[in-house]
């Protein structure tokens, strides 16, 4: 290893790129400090049968059974009492945005599939028609992972990016998940809410509106952490156009909705792009529906296996174990802050940004000060998730030394203007993000019986062997029992028993959806496969060339890549764990 000078213009340069998160991120499957990310209570087993014939696999806890009835048919077996959902023909009209190409449309479904006679509510999509005119492949439905993000705005916000490949052969179709954005949507805030958000923002300020912050404090007990859930859930029942939503957003639900798009949009079988979130979503509707499964990519996969309280507290052992990493480069070179043993070091700057609630950091001629949750966020994100250890050690330096936060306040407003609302539209979206993550993640997972007393003697004693991240694995556990809208049946492995082959797109240093999790979901799947990338960061189509490119292959071509193949990392690192990016 060749040591980098420490430099302030290095840190400059590395700034630039910094994304710190306003809110849960799209494509993360945990909440997270400053910004973030699974989902209904499962109704009882039905007796549903195929009107049209065609085997079944394993029937689903949410009253569905899975019918796998294959691309054959043209119109795949419609489940018994659905027969008028699945029957819509979708009317897609030019958008009244004027996003053009686009086309807009949306579809009908019932808000609880145990009572499709019951109340309905509307999924919205949006379609980017085949550059060819054509669709030789059908429609690819896709999802960018949260819980809690527009698919739409995703959409718009990609298609120039996206493989010509997968453009020509494809209608590109986004949907608002039920619950989001233009889909009959959870509201869960107040004109004045939203007001202030936006005011926060012209101060400088990260807009507190969410569960995010309270599910990931760890100055919060467990018992607090439970009366502020509560205290969400009432204002969603009570501001929400359709409360009863609340118990039926879960990710069931969604992978439901998602075969009747499907059906209306002409497509005898899914073809599907999901990424970190959106793999689960892809996962269930495999288990579910495994014999209409057509070309599906499932990109930094989630373990549907495991409880959200077992995976958060794995992802925050990798990242304490990588902050260790950097703690050990740092204190190879010149002008680190920390001293002392490893343990020591990483108590030090844990005692650092624990207080900076108490005194934020603060830089000459601004207003901006950087709190404790927004530290915390630079931090994981130059050590952990695009690590650039040289130019957080030269952040560190003066800010621990001399509390001068020039550079880390450089690097929380170089994001603002990107990821902060200024418009009411945005300060909507981010709230619509943040409160859906939290009615997903709570809709997903059954309560686990433990006690406020059990949960803060765990925060301790994660705390003892994670002091930097530590504390805060259960904060969702405590919170979801107060917001009380519980799935009943625990996690299971996902097996999807005869579908088409799926492609699982692992990333070896991801911090988010852990590489392990890919495997198992690969292993649990009856025709997984796995494509390894080697890196740090998040998922990886668009984003890594050798990734994206087997991922358009198999999407366009149907070619599985072959067994054990890995893409090395882009770009190479530039120093040892750094990233260069």
């Amino acid at each position: 290893m060749r040591p980098t000078p420490l430099t302030a213009r290095k840190a400059g340069a590395a700034l630039a790129a910094l994304t710190l998160s306003a809110t849960l991120a799209a494509c993360q499957p945990q909440i997270s400090a400053a910004g973030a990310a699974t989902p209904t209570s499962v109704p009882a087993p039905t007796d549903q049968t195929s009107t049209t014939g065609g085997g079944s696999h394993g029937g689903s806890t949410d009253g569905s059974t899975a019918d796998s009835t294959g691309a054959s048919t043209s119109q795949a077996s419609v489940p018994q009492g659905l027969e008028s959902f699945y029957n819509q023909d979708i009317d897609w009209q030019d958008c009244s945005d004027g996003t053009s190409p686009f086309q807009c449309g949306t579809v009908t479904v019932p808000l609880d599939y145990n009572n499709p006679g019951g109340q309905t509510i509307t999924i919205a999509l949006k379609k980017l028609p085949a550059s060819d005119g054509d669709a030789e492949h059908g429609s690819l439905f896709t999802n960018p992972g949260g819980p809690g993000v527009s698919g739409i705005r995703e959409l718009e916000a990609q298609a120039t990016a996206l493989p010509e490949e997968l453009r020509a052969g494809y209608d590109i179709v986004g949907f608002d998940p039920r619950g989001v954005g233009q889909s009959t949507p959870i509201t869960c805030w107040t004109d004045e809410d939203i007001s202030q958000a936006l005011t926060d923002t012209q101060n400088g300020k990260t807009p507190d509106i969410g569960p995010s912050n309270t599910a990931s404090s760890k100055s919060l007990s467990a018992q607090e952490k439970m009366d502020r859930g509560a205290a969400d859930a009432a204002r969603c029942a009570q501001h929400s156009e359709v409360p009863e939503l609340l118990d039926h957003v879960g990710t069931r639900n969604v992978a439901r909705d998602l075969d009747v798009l499907r059906a209306t949009s002409g497509d005898a079988t899914l073809n599907y792009l999901g990424v970190s979130y959106g793999t689960r979503i892809g996962a269930v509707y495999a288990d579910l529906f495994p014999g209409r499964v057509g070309r599906a990519v499932l990109d930094g996969a989630m373990d549907p296996s495991q409880r959200w309280v077992d995976g958060e507290a794995e992802v925050t052992a990798f990242k304490e174990g990588v902050l260790r990493q950097y703690v050990e480069h740092c204190q190879a070179q010149d002008g680190c802050p920390l001293t002392g043993s490893t343990d020591e070091a990483i108590a030090q700057l844990t005692a650092f940004v624990d207080g900076l609630d108490q005194a934020p950091l603060t830089a000459p001629d601004s207003s901006v000060t950087v709190n404790t949750q927004e530290a915390t966020t630079i931090i994981q994100h130059f050590a952990v998730e695009k690590p650039d250890w040289d130019a957080l050690t030269a952040m560190l330096a003066p800010a621990m030394n001399n509390r001068d936060g020039a550079l880390m306040v450089a690097a929380k407003q170089r994001t603002l203007a990107s990821q902060l609302p200024t418009t009411v539209e945005q300060a909507v979206a981010g709230a619509n993000n943040l409160f859906m993550s939290a009615a997903v993640i709570c809709n997903d997972y059954p309560d686990t019986g433990s006690t406020s007393s059990d949960w803060d003697a765990q925060s301790a004693a994660e705390r003892k062997a994670s002091p930097f991240f530590g504390g805060t694995s259960n904060g969702m556990e405590a919170y979801c029992r107060g917001w009380g809208h519980r799935a009943q049946t625990p996690p299971q492995e996902t097996h999807a028993e005869g579908s088409d082959p799926i492609l699982v797109v692992g990333l070896t240093k991801d911090s988010r959806t852990l590489y392990p999790w890919a495997q198992s979901l690969t292993d649990q799947l009856d025709n997984g496969h796995l494509l390894t990338v080697e890196g740090y960061g998040h998922v990886t189509f668009g984003s890594n060339a050798c990734a994206t490119a087997a991922m358009t292959d198999f999407l366009v071509n149907g070619t599985v890549p072959a067994e054990g193949t890995t893409c090395a990392a882009e770009p190479q690192p530039a120093t040892d764990g750094g990233t260069g990016n």
